[in-house]
């Protein structure tokens, strides 16, 4: 039997290797799902009367305030209700609804204890952050409070784990339609999917300075836990949208997405909702933070099916290898997209980037790891995981969380910031030598941003229409520094001076900085004009590229808000 085993993995092998194989492979890229958008916003006539008028197919459930509901084929032949559906006079657009992946790059490796001499602390990265250390470090800042919620988007989650016991605030299922409140949510140990969402929110919100386990970067943030991918293994569009919503409904300042899909796997409608739901979640002024994606590398290191870095047509068929393509919702409008960073703070080479191709998309980076086998695990982020026990993961699904975590650090500390305000803070503070080129921002610094939340920084914007403090169930006052897994072995000194938001740029068009209509006045025109291109590629002022580095950013507004009125 043994040797039947290792002929078949010998013939499996040729298989693959062979270059006309991978147009055999298949990978399921939408489900037995329809997402249908109504030109108009569904009445309740609407939708009777569609449902008379077909027969492949029949309403599910609703996308939260918008003019999308959400069917399912009657027989199974989805292509068939899509067709029957998009010919109706009210339906704008018929689709299937698409599978988002989470963005790791799985291992079984556990972690317990310390590490074997000559490697390095458990929890790394809390040091390469500014997060823990000798001397001053952002914990000494702020620790952070339970009124600032971070939504996680994910799998499932061990909500009774040694160190995440108390720090949900709630937990969200939004996988079998409307979204609603769970008591309890645990996460199979077996499953590497599932264990996803009990990993990233250890490094978010751990309980921290309880002599237990690990620390969580965001200290005493609290969360809300939403389950996103459902009982078949799939993370639906439909599900993300829903869950952005609900969060920016109900109480969260933050949200973390350490999942997405490549542009090429995403039809022009399904990222239409995408970025859709982004900008309504912003508009409640939440902060999205997202994973960068994990296809950064050559195709070397891709494997032969089922990989999140292959774009396949509308039937599952392989097309090709993305190296390094936009990711959605990274790649979305206002969201602050994520990099990877090694031990070294190196751009990992799985870690989605700038460059010529793909363009300026990519905002800041944060440490995510890299380790390649068994004996170098210890260069992976530790974290919770089901059963309260610990591992090593790695990529930009685990760069993101501590973004997310550092974020409630600075809310906490100064929660009148705009989510717009937050957002500049962080990129404008980062470390810009450290994956120079390669993200816009470069490596955030959580010390200098927290010590520039104080200095001037009078961005208009509007006024949010809620407050929500919702009170987490568990909100520990710690008394002293918290202690990683092992003492440190090296000084981590970040800068003790704060370093104010007020860049000026060598490279200004000519005229008044911050004039973009060419009248010789700073005022509101120009700012709307910025506004209007914010976050887009663009060059010359009267775009809005007031430094013109082709992209309009924070760095612009900025200059226009030095010059307004002057």
């Amino acid at each position: 039997m043994r040797r039947f085993f290792q002929l078949f993995l010998i013939i499996l092998l040729l298989l693959i290797i062979r270059g006309d194989s991978y147009a055999q492979i298949r990978r399921e890229t939408k489900s037995k799902q329809l997402i249908v958008t109504f030109r108009q916003k569904p009445k309740a006539a609407d939708l009777i009367n569609l449902s008379k008028r077909k027969r492949k197919s029949r309403l599910k459930f609703a996308l939260a305030n918008t003019n999308s509901m959400v069917y399912e084929p009657v027989s199974g032949d989805v292509q068939g209700a899509i067709e029957e559906l998009a010919t109706d006079p009210v339906v704008e657009s018929a689709v299937a609804d698409r599978i988002l992946d989470l963005l790791y790059l799985p291992n079984d490796l556990t972690l317990k204890a310390t590490p074997n001499p000559g490697k390095p602390r458990l929890q790394w990265d809390m040091f390469n952050l500014n997060l823990a250390g000798t001397g001053r470090t952002a914990w000494d800042i702020s620790r952070g409070s339970s009124q600032v919620i971070v939504a996680v988007l994910d799998s499932g989650y061990d909500s009774i784990h040694e160190d995440l016991a108390g720090k949900f605030v709630t937990l969200i299922d939004c996988t079998t339609g409307p979204c609603h409140p769970v008591s309890s949510m645990t996460a199979d140990p077996n499953d590497l999917d599932d264990s996803h969402g009990t990993h990233v929110a250890g490094i978010i919100g751990a309980s921290t300075d309880n002599t237990t386990g690990m620390a969580g970067s965001g200290f005493n943030t609290a969360m809300m836990g939403i389950k996103i991918r459902n009982a078949n293994g799939e993370m639906l569009v439909s599900y993300f949208v829903n869950a952005i919503r609900y969060a920016a409904d109900q109480g969260a300042r933050i949200i973390n997405m350490s999942l997405g899909s490549l542009e090429g796997n995403l039809d022009g409608p399904v990222i239409s909702q995408i970025n859709d739901a982004v900008s309504y979640a912003w508009s409640k002024n939440l902060l999205l933070v997202a994973a960068a994606g994990n296809c950064g590398w050559d195709t070397s290191h891709h494997r032969t099916s089922g990989d999140p870095c292959d774009i396949y047509d509308a039937n599952g068929n392989f097309i090709r290898h993305a190296v390094n393509e936009k990711f959605y919702p990274a790649a979305s409008a206002n969201v602050l997209s994520v990099a990877a960073l090694d031990i070294n703070n190196l751009l990992a080479p799985y870690s989605e980037h700038n460059d010529a191709t793909a363009g300026n998309w990519v905002s800041v980076a944060a440490s995510g790891g890299m380790f390649a086998t068994s004996s170098d695990r210890e260069y992976g982020i530790a974290s919770t995981w089901p059963s309260s026990s610990y591992y090593f993961n790695l990529g930009t699904s685990a760069a993101a969380p501590h973004v997310s975590g550092i974020a409630g650090l600075i809310w906490a500390l100064k929660p009148t910031l705009s989510n717009f305000q937050l957002k500049t803070l962080i990129e404008q503070t980062a470390n810009k030598s450290i994956a120079a080129g390669t993200t816009n921002f470069g490596m955030i610094d959580s010390v200098k941003a927290l010590d520039s939340v104080n200095i001037p920084f009078n961005t208009p914007t509007r006024t949010p229409t809620r407050s929500p403090t919702p009170s987490a169930t568990k909100s520990p006052t710690p008394t002293r520094s918290p202690t990683p897994f092992i003492s440190p072995t090296r000084s981590v000194t970040p800068s003790r001076t704060p370093t104010p938001i007020n860049p000026t740029s060598p490279t200004a068009p000519a005229g008044k900085p911050g004039d973009a209509n060419g009248d010789n006045k700073v005022d509101g025109v120009d700012y709307v004009i910025w506004l209007t291109n914010y976050n887009k590629q663009a060059f010359g002022a009267s775009r809005g590229d007031f430094n013109n580095s082709s992209f309009v950013d924070g760095l612009d507004y900025v200059i226009w808000r030095n010059n307004y009125n002057k």
